[in-house]
């Protein structure tokens, strides 16, 4: 069974997080709230959670989260900002931004480890069939 440590974790992610070409902010690893929306990671029970807090208020919790689970939380926070950002450079205004910006994202994400880029692309993949281009 997996040891869990909180600086076993950060290493981790400061390791994948190195890969990025993100501004530092997004590379911070935190472990008690910001209360500013940016998420921080706690161990329960023997249990990483991912946690997001925003002015003094918690706003999610999710709990029982082995390393790759909280990590690949982390990471699609992560590349979302950079994913946003690459759409907005790359906007045609005729189009939905989803079909720029996911796809680089899943890029990103697989680039990090290969099961993440899958896993996104299902996740983003089900929100289309929800939500299809041009609605």
């Amino acid at each position: 069974m997996e040891k869990l440590s909180l600086s076993g974790l950060e290493a981790e992610f400061r390791s994948l997080a190195e890969q990025l070409d993100v501004e530092p902010y997004y590379k911070a690893f935190h472990t008690s709230p910001q209360h500013d929306g940016t998420p921080h990671v706690e161990i329960r029970s023997g249990k990483f959670e991912f946690v997001v807090t925003e002015r003094g208020s918690e706003l999610e919790r999710i709990s029982g989260l082995d390393t790759d689970e909280v990590l690949y939380l982390l990471f699609e926070g992560v590349t979302s900002v950079m994913a946003t950002s690459y759409e907005l450079r790359n906007r045609k205004p005729t189009d939905d931004g989803r079909a720029v910006w996911f796809p680089y994202q899943e890029k990103l994400m697989a680039e990090l480890r290969p099961s993440w880029g899958l896993r996104l692309k299902a996740e983003h993949k089900q929100i289309l069939q929800k939500f299809p281009f041009g609605q």
